[in-house]
C-alpha cells in the first residue's frame, strides 16, 4: 500500500516538472530568439551601425595620435561602408560579432589591441505632425521616447491618439499612445527596419482655431473702422 502511494506522489511529482517545463518553453524561445536577433541577425543595405572603438595607444613611428573612428555609418545599396585609415568595409555579409571580430583585425595594423563594438542600426521613417519629419537610424532597443526626440518631438497640432505604424503600406499597429508614455523600447512595440511612424494632424476644431478666428474678425472690424472714417 505504501508503495502504491509514493508511486502515485511520483507521478504527481513527475506531471508538475512536466507542466512547469511546458510553461517555460515559450519564455526560453523568447529569450533565444531576442539574442539571435541581437548577435546572429545580418545587416543589410539601407541601415547602419553605430561604431565605438576604444584605442589603448596606437603601434608608430611617427606619433602615438589616435583616430577617432567612433559614430554613426550609413550601409550604402551595395553593402559597404566607409571608415577612415581602413576605406571601405562589405559589412552585408556579417553579423554584429563576426563584423567587430573583422574590424579588430583590420584595425590591429594601425591600432594594439583595439577594443570593438558594433550596435545595428535600424532604418524608420517619421512622418506627419513633427517638428523635423524624416528617415532616421536608430538602435532596436532604442525607447519611442528617443525616436520622437530625434525627430523634434511633436508639433501643436499632433493627434497623440491616432499613432500608428505602417510597413509596406499596409498599418500593422495603432493606438500607440500608450507605448509613447511608458517607454517601451522599438523592439518591444514591433518596429522594424523601413518602418513608417505616422502621426495626423489634429482635425478638431479647437482653441486654437478659435483664436485664429477672433483674431481675423478684429482685423476685418479694424479695417471697417478705417475705412468708414475716411
Amino acid at each position: 500500500m505504501k508503495l502504491k502511494n509514493n508511486q502515485g506522489w511520483l507521478m504527481k511529482g513527475f506531471v508538475l516538472f512536466l507542466s512547469v517545463q511546458l510553461f517555460l518553453l515559450p519564455v526560453v524561445i523568447d529569450v533565444a530568439s531576442a539574442q539571435s536577433q541581437r548577435f546572429g541577425q545580418r545587416l543589410i543595405p539601407g541601415d547602419g551601425i553605430r561604431l565605438t572603438i576604444w584605442q589603448p595607444w596606437q603601434i608608430g613611428e611617427k606619433n602615438n595620435q589616435s583616430f577617432d573612428l567612433n559614430g554613426d555609418y550609413l550601409i550604402d545599396n551595395r553593402g559597404y561602408i566607409f571608415l577612415p585609415v581602413i576605406g571601405e568595409v562589405k559589412v552585408t555579409s556579417h553579423t554584429k560579432l563576426t563584423l567587430e571580430k573583422e574590424l579588430k583585425e583590420k584595425l590591429g595594423v594601425y591600432m594594439q589591441d583595439p577594443i570593438v563594438v558594433v550596435k545595428p542600426l535600424i532604418r524608420v521613417v517619421m512622418l506627419g505632425a513633427f517638428a523635423r519629419p524624416g528617415t532616421y537610424l536608430v538602435p532596436p532597443d532604442a525607447s519611442f521616447w528617443e525616436l520622437i526626440d530625434l525627430a523634434g518631438g511633436f508639433n501643436d497640432n499632433a493627434n497623440y491618439a491616432k499613432m500608428k505604424i505602417a510597413r509596406s503600406g499596409k498599418i500593422v499597429r495603432d493606438k500607440l499612445l500608450k507605448s509613447f508614455e511608458k517607454a517601451y523600447s522599438l523592439q518591444e512595440i514591433g518596429v522594424k527596419t523601413g518602418d513608417q511612424i505616422l502621426v495626423p494632424v489634429y482635425s478638431g476644431f479647437g482653441t486654437k482655431d478659435v483664436l485664429e478666428i477672433l483674431r481675423f474678425a478684429i482685423s476685418l472690424l479694424n479695417l471697417y473702422i478705417l475705412i468708414t472714417r475716411v
